[in-house]
């Protein structure tokens, strides 16, 4: 973990990335917490236009995300493409403050704030190019140090906001914190942020190399790799659709231990990535996701064996250690994949995380109503293992133990 450090504080314009990771990271904690709490019960929204507007905005961020991140390989200075992402993130999050409404809303959280959400897959690969020198594994390294720089501002940024607007009518504040928070990205990019010093000299991106690029994307041993890996990470979605709901409709939990638990989860994951780095000297990327899944998979087993509301305090831990490189690894796993085009490795994840949801949602609509929800734990494990038997049919010769 040292060295990682060290190698990121090396590096000065890797050392701003992860800061504005951190940042961009604070305006998606803003506002994702309370975003069904201020559209349904602050500003009076259905129910059902909700679950759409959800839907809209998801199938927007992942169709922007892909696509820029594809177009980015063929800049070699990105920063113009991030100053303006993220100031229309400053629009979509301050028209919101500024004049709440469902119109304004709609608009803005379906059309305008997912081209900002496409500033997280444009930092991390303008931080892959940073680590362009290294080695495979202490770039892989590094890769999962800055990743940790996100799961920092997902500890610190709710907190606060539920600190400062606690006397509040309602969460319409966080939306101006969010607009702050890509106001900030915006002047960095313009005025701290350096153009990278590796061999990225723009190449253009043609039509032909745009949709080239998009058929990687749907070959057949990617869309093997992407149901493996949504089955692998939508597993942690899925643990937080259903713990929260064993807890306090069946062993008397309260709300407030929900908190106290999502907070302590969140904290613990930050060295538990940091061992992670450690580990990735010494074994390989694909080892360390196919472990992390199937402890996270046992985990969830001890969700349908609880009794009692301190049992999930209990299982924080381990839950939090297997969390860690579910959500740090598979972004490093996609650029591996295109070592030469960082942001299409990175817009897998948008992909990802689009069809993780999807799956832990499936999955939980199917379990909850044939199996309860401790019933639906176990499922949990069944994902795992399934996604991990994906991954080792296309990607055994990656294993590597020493």
């Amino acid at each position: 973990m040292s060295s990682s450090l060290r190698q990121i504080a090396d590096r000065p314009q890797l050392v701003i990335l992860s800061i504005m990771i951190f940042v961009q990271g604070c305006a998606y904690g803003s506002t994702l917490p309370y975003l069904g709490v201020t559209a349904i019960g602050a500003l009076g929204m259905s129910d059902q236009a909700y679950s759409a507007l959800t839907v809209v905005a998801s199938i927007m961020t992942v169709a922007i995300s892909v696509s820029l991140g594809i177009l980015s390989d063929g800049m070699g200075d990105k920063r113009k493409m991030i100053a303006v992402l993220a100031f229309a993130g400053t629009i979509g999050y301050g028209a919101i403050f500024l004049f709440p409404s469902v119109p304004v809303f709609v608009v803005a959280t379906a059309l305008v704030i997912p081209f900002a959400q496409a500033v997280h897959s444009l930092l991390f690969a303008s931080a892959r190019i940073e680590t362009s020198a290294l080695s495979q594994r202490d770039a892989a390294a590094v890769n999962t140090v800055v990743r940790s720089f996100m799961s920092m501002s997902w500890v610190v940024m709710p907190a606060v906001l539920g600190l400062v607007l606690s006397q509040s009518a309602n969460m319409i504040g966080a939306w101006g914190a969010a607009a702050a928070c890509t106001l900030l990205i915006v002047l960095a990019s313009l005025l701290v942020l350096s153009p990278p010093k590796a061999a990225t000299s723009a190449t253009g991106t043609s039509g032909a190399a745009f949709f080239e690029a998009l058929r990687e994307l749907v070959r057949a041993e990617m869309l093997i790799r992407m149901i493996a890996m949504a089955a692998v990470t939508g597993i942690t979605r899925m643990a937080m659709m259903i713990w929260p709901l064993i807890l306090t409709l069946e062993l008397g939990g309260s709300t407030r231990d929900v908190g106290f638990i999502a907070a302590l989860v969140a904290f613990i994951e930050i060295p538990f990535m940091l061992v992670a780095a450690i580990l990735l000297k010494r074994v390989s990327l694909l080892m360390l996701i196919i472990v992390s899944a199937l402890l996270y998979g046992l985990h969830m087993v001890g969700f349908a064996f609880a009794t009692a509301p301190w049992h999930f305090y209990a299982l924080a831990v381990p839950g939090a250690a297997a969390a860690a490189g579910l959500l740090s690894l598979p972004i490093t796993y996609f650029q591996e994949l295109f070592p030469t085009r960082p942001g299409l490795g990175t817009a897998f994840m948008p992909i990802n995380s689009f069809l993780g949801n999807a799956v832990a949602a499936s999955t939980f609509a199917i379990g909850a109503h044939f199996f309860g929800y401790s019933g639906t734990a176990l499922l949990g494990l069944g994902l795992a293992v399934a996604g991990v038997a994906g991954l080792l049919a296309i990607d055994k010769d990656r294993i590597r133990l020493t």
